[in-house]
């Protein structure tokens, strides 16, 4: 599938954009927007778009209950209508209908937000993207993904009708808009930097300060939306406006084969030292090998931290490139001293690979944290891991703290080109439980967020940014933070991303907990 149902209808229109930056709705039809096929009112599909506006999902609806939920169990919405869309006109009729009734906007893409920010409205209104799946090359040779399309819908089409691959992340399911805009990174990024590096420019909706939606086609390098467009390399979904289709150049191939191999640990044969021999090897060998020359920026290793009930500690990796041949002595490297560890290993192509490390998982309801590493761990964070991942109090063979290397190309980017600062970190890391009764609520709750706060005591309980960590990932959001959070995620560039959001969000209209406030505004 190469584009969804209006497809060719926006592609003329995106052209349209490209010549004369944006189109209105709202009060009419506003002057220079020519004949790019404006919707003249809420619900008047012109004949451009040729495809009969979806109608509204109501509470009445049986589709209501399910369509109000996210991906995460944990969050349920009750907004006055759900309106799916299937292009950036629907959308932006959506977008202004909601404003012309005075209902506050929630947009959805594929719904896996960590925190209630795509599910949790109240009373408003849930633009839901799923209709917009199209993925397809433009006549400028552009690859173009639209902002309801799931990752594994972009994978196989880039990969089946062109040969490309976007470095993304490995759980399929979610969708690349709110994936892309917070920068996006999986398996191929220490080899290929990260997503938004090859993102050129979006269409995205905004609204100005007389509540009039407006779809601009902001693009790198242009004097009047390059700083918009910059926002949506790292700035984080929901903030800005809705992205309808974003844009990439240059994207790579990806490689034929890679090498798998699948490393467990039983915890019966891990005490304290062990442990901790473990975490030094995998931290060591990516602070030492995370170079952008180095020959091992085709690996991408995850090391999955299970709490002790799960039984086991295992570690999943991908070898390509140039790494192709040197996974062996990665394995031996993270090993050496360690007991028990058994590995499989085996050969696949690579969207074989991709199918193969999905890691969606069943819809639970869960609770996430983040940080970056730029070095090794210290001594007093692997005490503090092994203490929580040890805690007999607690029981839950799904709680883990993921460890993902990282670095190598990601690293090559200034940090200021783009919203994603930190750009010399070695690790990732993400702390995760996962449960299904809402009884179970407050014990997991509780067990991540001590866990958190014991690895980052020395840094006031967050991964502040100094020689050892560098803050947090937007697109793990996390609502238990400080009200530091601005400088966890963004570090000095919050301020520019304050004046990105003034300018094309004045009425704060896209907002949720952790979102971006217009400069000179109080959150």
């Amino acid at each position: 599938m190469t584009q969804a149902r209006g497809a060719d209808a926006d592609r003329g229109l995106a052209a349209g954009l490209e010549r004369r930056g944006f189109l209105s709705i709202g009060g009419g039809v506003l002057a220079g927007a020519g004949t790019l096929g404006l919707l003249q009112g809420a619900d008047r599909p012109t004949a451009s778009t040729a495809v009969r506006t979806l109608p509204r999902i109501y509470p009445s609806d049986p589709r209501y209950a399910t369509m109000r939920m996210g991906f995460n169990r944990r969050w349920v919405g009750s907004p006055a209508y759900i309106q799916v869309v299937r292009n950036a006109n629907q959308t932006l009729a959506a977008v202004q209908r909601a404003l012309d009734a005075r209902l506050r906007i929630t947009v959805r893409g594929g719904g896996h937000c960590y925190e209630n920010f795509s599910s949790g409205n109240h009373g408003g209104v849930i633009i839901d993207l799923s209709g917009m799946q199209g993925v397809y090359l433009d006549r400028s040779g552009r690859a173009v993904v639209e902002g309801g399309a799931t990752l594994w819908n972009v994978y196989e089409t880039l990969f089946k009708d062109y040969n490309l691959a976007l470095p993304g992340g490995s759980c399929y399911s979610v969708g690349a808009g709110g994936h892309i805009v917070g920068g996006g990174y999986g398996l191929l990024s220490r080899l290929h930097g990260l997503t938004v590096d090859y993102l050129t420019a979006v269409d995205v909706i905004c609204v100005d300060r007389h509540r009039t939606a407006r779809l601009i086609h902001a693009r790198k390098g242009d004097p009047q939306t390059g700083r918009l467009l910059w926002a949506h390399t790292g700035g984080g979904g929901g903030n800005f406006g809705i992205v309808t289709a974003y844009y990439f150049s240059r994207l790579p191939s990806p490689p034929v084969q890679v090498r798998l191999a699948t490393t467990a640990w039983p915890w019966s044969g891990l005490d304290a030292a062990s442990f901790a021999t473990l975490l030094r090897n995998y931290g060591r060998f990516m602070a030492a090998h995370s170079h952008p020359a180095s020959p091992y920026r085709g690996l991408f290793s995850l090391l999955k931290l299970f709490h002790q009930s799960a039984g086991q500690i295992t570690m999943i990796t991908q070898a390509a490139g140039p790494a192709f041949g040197l996974l062996p002595s990665f394995l031996a490297a993270v090993g050496r001293g360690v007991p028990g560890g058994s590995t499989t290993t085996e050969t696949l192509t690579w969207l074989q690979a991709t199918q193969t490390l999905n890691g969606s998982g069943p819809n639970q309801r869960g609770k996430y944290k983040s940080a970056y590493m730029k070095t090794s761990f210290p001594d007093d964070q692997i005490q503090a891991i092994h203490g929580a991942l040890t805690d007999l109090r607690f029981t839950n063979p799904q709680a883990l703290l993921q460890v993902d290397s990282y670095g190598c190309q990601v690293n090559v980017v200034p940090p200021s080109a783009t919203a994603v600062a930190q750009r010399s970190s070695v690790m990732k890391l993400q702390y995760q439980t996962y449960w299904t009764a809402p009884a179970d609520d407050d014990v997991n709750l509780s067990w991540i967020s001590r866990f958190y706060r014991s690895v980052y005591a020395a840094s006031g309980g967050v991964p502040a940014s100094n020689r050892v960590t560098d803050g947090c990932f937007i697109n793990y959001p996390d609502v238990d933070l400080p009200a530091s959070w601005p400088a966890l995620y963004y570090k000095a560039g919050y301020h520019e991303l304050q004046q990105v959001k003034a300018r094309w969000d004045p009425l704060n209209i896209f907002h949720h907990r952790q979102s971006i406030v217009p400069a000179g505004q109080r959150s």
